[in-house]
């Protein structure tokens, strides 16, 4: 049996004591405003540009934690000064956002898809909470239409195009459109809402996951049908695991069990085939059909990843009790506790290879920043907590009362697939 409440006070001092101090010591940009994208192990900035996604992402981790835990002003002080930089300087006069800016805020790079508005929402929404200014929930409700319809424009447009050049579909943006209608949920109207959600749901799993191995993909055609390609065949173990503590998020809200049970069982199948047997830990990227991978860091292990797949699978159990749950939650606590944590210094190494020594001399890069870490282990100290108190899982008034009737969600069985090792 697990200690639930030992691993709680394990997830809220690794957060504390370790993750969270990192940032507030190291990441602001005091002379320019925003945050430093890019840090050395020790917190020394590597100069670069400033990605709009991790700027946004940043904010909204710091004034989630203040609005979760009842926090300290510090933390809504240093997304306070993130958020006025982002909105200065990340969006055009559309209010469309850029995909990168430079130090000083001018823009780089247009945004190739709606992830960077996205994840401006997300954090304008928490502000909006946080501080109840309602020029912040206004910013938040002016962006999210503007990225909606493009999202929408676009979905229509590649499903309609016929001939030409192949073009791909990410499960990443998707799955930031369902955290984002999430968090701005509160300053939508029920209908409006209910129908984007459904749309969003749609995609994911009647697109995205493939009916015959009840997995999610992370490229499709725009069609919704596979490809037959290594990235078609391409599972990313972090996006997976991401997708579905949002959706594990839906299913506490709605209380819509079958989804929750659904899910679990991705998280377990998930957990087998891309568990590292020679090293430990999670690699990356797994093949659905166990075809040899030829991308050359497809068995790194990123810290990212495992707190995504740990959030999950707590949540998973909070919300299902799946039996395989707890197995799979020590075995990556375990992994991750033992050579991300860096026991000389603040933060936790981003990437361990297969000696499972660091790989990387820093602990923010363009790609990965502070949005999982800080998020997946408050949520899985919380969610830890509520399983050591026997709580059950929530019953609230079920979302889906209102939409078609059928087989809204495809049935997945996991139990009945091939392991992939």
């Amino acid at each position: 049996m697990l200690d639930f409440r030992k691993l709680s006070a394990d997830y809220q001092q690794a957060l504390l004591r370790q993750v969270v101090p990192f940032w507030l010591n190291h990441s602001r940009d005091e002379q320019c405003g925003g945050y430093f994208d890019f840090l050395t192990s020790d917190g020394q900035v590597i100069e670069g540009d400033k990605i709009v996604t991790l700027q946004a992402q940043q904010v909204w981790a710091f004034t989630w934690l203040y609005n979760t835990f009842d926090g300290q002003p510090a933390w809504l002080d240093h997304a306070y000064k993130g958020a006025t930089f982002l909105s200065e300087f990340a969006h055009d006069e559309k209010l469309n956002s850029y995909e990168q800016l430079d130090r000083r805020g001018r823009p780089v790079a247009p945004a190739a898809n709606v992830v960077a508005s996205c994840s401006a929402v997300m954090a304008y929404a928490q502000l909006h909470r946080a501080t109840d200014d309602d020029g912040w929930a206004m910013l938040a409700k002016q962006v999210f239409s503007g990225l909606f319809r493009q999202w929408e424009t676009t979905h229509t447009e590649l499903a309609q195009t016929i001939g030409g050049y192949r073009q791909l579909r990410h499960l990443g943006e998707p799955v930031l459109l369902l955290k984002t209608l999430l968090e701005i949920r509160p300053l939508l109207d029920e209908e409006s809402w209910h129908e984007k959600i459904e749309s969003v749901l749609h995609v994911l799993l009647r697109e995205f996951l493939d009916r015959r191995t009840g997995i999610l993909r992370e490229y499709m055609l725009p069609d919704g049908s596979f490809i037959n390609t290594p990235e078609g065949r391409r599972l990313n173990v972090g996006l997976t695991f991401q997708a579905a503590n949002f959706l594990l998020d839906l299913c506490a809200e709605s209380g819509n069990r079958k989804l929750a049970m659904q899910v679990a069982s991705w998280c377990i199948r998930m957990s087998e085939v891309a568990w590292n047997e020679l090293s430990g830990g999670l690699n990356q990227y797994a093949d659905m059909k166990g075809q040899p991978l030829i991308f050359p860091d497809w068995n790194q292990r990123w810290a990212w990843v495992q707190v995504e797949a740990l959030s999950a699978l707590t949540k998973s159990y909070f919300q299902t009790h799946h039996p395989e749950c707890p197995k799979w939650i020590k075995r990556i606590h375990d992994f991750t506790f033992q050579y991300f944590t860096d026991p000389k210094l603040s933060g936790w190494h981003l990437v361990i290879g297969q000696q499972n020594q660091p790989l990387l001399p820093a602990k923010a890069i363009a790609t990965t920043g502070c949005f999982s870490l800080i998020r997946c282990l408050a949520e899985t100290a919380q969610t830890l907590t509520r399983c050591a108190q026997l709580q059950p899982a929530g019953r609230h008034s079920r979302l889906f009362d209102d939409l078609p009737k059928g087989d809204q969600f495809p049935a997945t069985d996991f139990n009945n697939q091939k392991t992939n090792k």
